[in-house]
């Protein structure tokens, strides 16, 4: 059995406070719906994917089960010197969809502009950059996460 340092648990605390804190700041710059996040982080072993609903603006986080925890979890890779894209589809009382997406690094989001946003939903979505796009939906600059 691996015996760990309680500075590791305190290491392991802090970085699911602040994975916590992007998520929530995503559900926050989503606004009132439901919202689709996929979190893609790729490292020397693979590609990581982790995929939760929450209802924004306040993610549910009582459910220690929750695909919510992968999402977070996933994040917190970013913290080791690789990347992640994490992207929201907001779904639209209309029935359309709303798309926008940002980098994760060391747990920080950079915005994408809706050009970038566009690569990122093909990748997600695993279509070709040349497809048209679904009708309804609308790829849109994701804003600065405060």
């Amino acid at each position: 059995m691996t015996d760990f340092l309680a500075s590791d648990f305190s290491t392991a605390r802090v970085l699911a406070r602040r994975s916590m804190t992007l998520v929530r700041s995503v559900a926050r710059a989503a606004g009132e719906g439901l919202h689709h996040l996929t979190v893609i982080l790729e490292t020397d072993e693979g590609v990581g994917e982790a995929q939760c609903l929450i209802t924004g603006p306040f993610p549910d986080e009582d459910d220690p089960n929750d695909p919510l925890v992968s999402v977070a979890f996933l994040l917190t890779g970013t913290t080791m010197g690789t990347n992640a894209m994490l992207a929201a589809r907001t779904m639209e009382p209309d029935g359309g969809v709303r798309f926008m997406s940002w980098m994760i690094s060391d747990l920080a989001a950079h915005p994408a502009t809706a050009e970038q946003s566009h690569v990122a939903y093909c990748i997600t979505a695993d279509r070709d950059l040349w497809d048209p796009l679904p009708a309804g939906l609308t790829i849109v600059d994701a804003p600065a996460l405060v």
